[in-house]
């Protein structure tokens, strides 16, 4: 039977590493790469909110928005987050300031997630007691933007779907009809009647199917 010392350890140790972990991103923690299995590509917005919580917890423990900006910095592996905060961090270590006009100008020119996201830190570093819930306030809106987009990408693909099986039902049933039925194929193959309604049928059928792939991949 082990003693109450040896125990107590290893219980305080766990609730501690379960505390650490549930304050951190499930996106953000380095899984094993397993023989054989292939590591997914990390999500940009995920990353960006991800080293968001970074920024907050280095300021919470007493770290100027610079030096937390940097530390996240290391911190991260990610070459996204890296090569969009370049002109940032440049300012971070010259001591310029944040809000400079090269700053938002690069992020102008950034996609809008990563645009947001610069824009955030730099709106956290425009001073007063509110840079730690600009920032939580920003993580909170990348990752609520990133679920968005995978709800309507999940909606999108059903509605391929639905189109894919609603177009190919039709030929399915004329194909089956006319190898069942003779008077069938001879009112499709027995004139220019009616091959000209089975061309037209398939070329509306090609035409409807595009039609919605292009609508579903717009909301992409």
């Amino acid at each position: 039977m082990q003693s109450i010392h040896s125990v107590v350890p290893g219980i305080v140790a766990r609730q501690l590493a379960l505390r650490r972990l549930s304050g951190r991103s499930i996106h953000s923690i380095n899984w094993p790469k397993l023989p054989g299995m292939r590591r997914e590509t990390a999500d940009p917005t995920l990353e960006a909110a991800a080293f968001l919580d970074g920024v907050d917890r280095h300021l919470r423990l007493g770290s100027s928005l610079r030096g937390a900006i940097q530390a996240a910095v290391i911190e991260s592996d990610s070459m996204t987050i890296r090569e969009g905060l370049r002109v940032l961090l440049l300012h971070c270590r010259t001591g310029a300031p944040l809000d400079d006009a090269d700053v938002l100008a690069d992020a102008a020119h950034r996609p809008s997630d990563q645009a947001f996201f610069i824009r955030s830190l730099v709106a956290a570093g425009a001073g007063g007691g509110g840079a730690s819930f600009a920032l939580q306030r920003a993580s909170w809106a990348l990752r609520e933007r990133h679920a968005i987009r995978a709800e309507r990408r999940m909606y999108a693909a059903q509605a391929v779907f639905a189109a894919r099986v609603l177009s190919w039902l039709p030929l399915v049933f004329g194909a089956l009809m006319s190898l069942t039925n003779s008077s069938v194929r001879s009112a499709y193959f027995g004139g220019p009647i009616g091959l000209l309604c089975v061309v037209a049928g398939l070329a509306l059928n090609f035409i409807g199917r595009r039609w919605m792939r292009r609508i579903t991949c717009s909301f992409d």
